[in-house]
């Protein structure tokens, strides 16, 4: 990535020499002040970075001397809009050229058109010349049922029987208003139908030439190439570095990138495109949700019509052509679902087989007598066990939005006279008032999977005498080869002939003190192959009372069966249901050593990635060890690689 913008300030700083101008280059948030570096070492006359957060503006002085360019970048700690020029002031006189990476995967999110319109007002020169030159926002409408299981809740149905309804709030709502970024890449071919060829909605002119609005509308007329129904917008961007257009960074996902047809032209399969193209893990793709339902046909125009603020982007697509293009509000979820529950949440609770084993597990235990205590927020599987003949039931919701949303679901399907909401475990029904305790589990406070334990210490509080579902759980990990997910932790070292190691040892650092050993990723996102089989780390049996369990410390060694290059280690767990049936958190599939994962695409998995990459042989073995305190709830992992690094 870095490189795109070397070629473009090298090309900015030639244009003014040549033209007999002196190179004064103006960085805004310069981070680890490596734009400035590479200004400086393309000859700029006079370099100004700043930094407004504190530690990075400390690190990258530290970084400037150590690479010898003290004398030649002047850093400014502080924001760019309180910057002052003049004899006196930050910079004596206005910059020519400008150079900055103010973007987020919705282009515009971080305060980029701010940034640019305020710099051109007061900080540069006219005809300066602006690293990057323009930008230019794409988006694709797509048919996809995958893609809606993210947004919004469906009935729930088993055999055709419906035995849950959704509120009309939830089905007509729009959805929440966060971006929703995505490694798009990865996102399966058969999961969508793209309906209209990508299109260009919005193009940003960052030269100065003509003024950036923080509010627009565009409106494009188009024919779709396929019917369909139009659910979701997908949106990515690009970037053209210089005034002569010759510098393209694109974001696009593997199917539109400029690249693909390019190496396929040359013999390659899209999926060692998808190799071989940059991976960014902070410039992403997005989905937009449209929030009406359209469908389309062949040749019969639409009009999809875009709209941003100062930070935001939003759409709607309108089945004819029209003149104008209407106001529209940015959408927010008016429905509180989008609020209480994540992305994930909601396409478990639209996860049909994970559904239809929780279904078969309830039929058996359920009879006209079964009075149900549900331990989990917002489980509407629960209340669809009114509807499995169960008579009553207890839903403990402590969560004032997920709450609320459970309120809606019960009064939509009728269920008030036998539901139950307790608020609080202080007030969970005595046991002699229940014979059956349900849990998916699941619990909002949750972040790594094992943390909806909690479903184990809230049963506890009953005897084992009392059925209930789940019976166990197992924790999981597997040693992996991650194709590019350990670069979010890889140092930088030495960068286009910069030397970075100073801002690695800062977040080193920072890491040590503050962030888990285990980190939680959503990893079908990311492309993993298997190093060893899977391994049980530690099974709990949760008829067993948790306050009575020992502390547990676990040591143990797993064989490397696939010679590669060692990474990290993916850690799930597993829900049994009873002694048959059992939900997952990991694999969809049987893990086989030396392939490629499929993991559940409604949870995120735990992740450990080790600080330095080994090449492992079947030779090689994996030391963890694991350890847990019940009276605290605290658990802690740790790998070690038993093998010697093979140069």
């Amino acid at each position: 990535m870095k490189i795109h913008w070397m070629l473009g300030i090298k090309a900015a700083i030639e244009k003014k020499h040549q033209n007999g101008e002196e190179a004064n280059v103006l960085d805004i948030g310069t981070g680890t002040g490596l734009l400035s570096m590479m200004a400086a070492k393309c000859g700029a006359d006079s370099i100004t970075a700043c930094e407004a957060f504190t530690p990075m503006a400390k690190c990258a002085i530290k970084i400037i001397q150590e690479n010898g360019f003290e004398d030649k970048i002047k850093l400014i700690h502080k924001r760019s809009t309180k910057m002052t020029i003049g004899k006196n002031g930050d910079m004596v006189k206005k910059a020519n050229i400008l150079v900055t990476e103010v973007f987020d995967t919705e282009l515009i999110g971080e305060g980029a058109l701010s940034t640019f319109r305020h710099a051109h007002e007061n900080l540069l020169e006219e005809n300066s010349i602006v690293i990057p030159h323009s930008a230019t926002i794409w988006v694709q409408v797509v048919e996809s049922s995958a893609v809606c299981a993210w947004n919004t809740i469906c009935p729930i149905k088993v055999k055709n029987k419906y035995l849950l309804n959704t509120p009309h709030s939830v089905k007509s709502c729009s959805g929440a208003a966060a971006v929703h970024d995505i490694q798009l890449t990865q996102f399966p071919d058969d999961a969508f139908k793209p309906l209209l060829p990508p299109q260009p909605i919005f193009k940003f002119d960052l030269s100065g030439k003509s003024t950036l609005l923080y509010n627009e509308k565009r409106c494009l007329h188009v024919k779709p190439i396929i019917n369909g129904t139009a659910h979701a917008i997908f949106m990515w961007w690009d970037l053209i570095m210089d005034v002569n257009n010759q510098v393209l960074l694109s974001c696009a996902p593997v199917w539109e990138h400029p690249d693909t047809k390019i190496l396929q032209n040359k013999g390659f399969s899209l999926k060692t495109i998808a190799d071989l193209i940059p991976w960014r893990d902070h410039w992403m793709q997005a989905i937009y949700y449209l929030p009406v339902e359209t469908p389309v046909t062949v040749n019969n125009e639409v009009s999809l019509i875009g709209y941003h603020d100062e930070y935001s982007l939003w759409f709607q697509l309108i089945n004819e052509s029209i003149n104008e293009a209407p106001d529209c509000e940015r959408p927010v979820c008016s429905c509180n679902v989008h609020v209480a529950y994540c992305r994930t949440r909601i396409g478990q609770l639209n996860d049909y087989t994970r559904n239809e084993k929780y279904i078969k597990v309830l039929e058996e235990k359920i009879t006209p007598d079964t009075i149900c205590l549900c331990l989990s927020d917002g489980c509407l599987l629960g209340l669809a066990a009114i509807k499995l003949g169960a008579k009553k039931i207890f839903v403990l919701e402590t969560n004032f939005l997920s709450k609320k949303c459970i309120e809606m679901f019960i009064k939509k399907n009728e269920l008030s006279e036998k539901v139950e909401i307790i608020e609080s475990v202080d007030n969970l029904p005595p046991e002699n008032e229940i014979n059956l305790i349900f849990g998916e589990p699941y619990f909002i406070t949750s972040i790594v999977p094992w943390e909806n334990l909690y479903f184990w210490y809230l049963i506890s509080r009953y005897s084992s005498q009392i059925q209930r579902i789940p019976i166990a759980a197992t924790i999981m990990g597997v040693i992996v080869e991650f194709n590019d997910l350990h670069k979010i932790r890889a140092p930088l070292g030495v960068c286009e002939g910069f030397d970075l190691s100073i801002f690695d040892k800062l977040i080193q650092a920072s890491s040590d003190k503050s962030d888990s050993p285990v980190e939680v990723q959503p990893l079908w996102e990311y492309p993993t192959k298997a190093l060893s089989l899977p391994f049980v780390i530690k099974k709990f049996d949760l008829t067993e009372n948790v306050n009575e369990i020992e502390d547990v410390n676990i040591s143990e060694t797993v064989p490397i069966l696939t010679n590669g290059m060692c990474n990290g280690v993916a850690l799930w767990i597993d829900w049994h249901l009873n002694s048959e049936i059992t939900i997952s958190s990991g694999p969809t599939v049987e893990v086989q050593s030396g392939t490629r994962i499929s993991w559940d695409p409604f949870t995120r998995q735990g992740v450990h990635l080790f600080k330095d990459i080994t090449h492992v042989t079947q030779q090689s073995t994996v030391l963890w060890s694991f350890s847990f305190a019940p009276q605290y709830g605290n658990m802690k992992f740790d790998f070690r690689i038993l093998s010697k690094n093979i140069k």
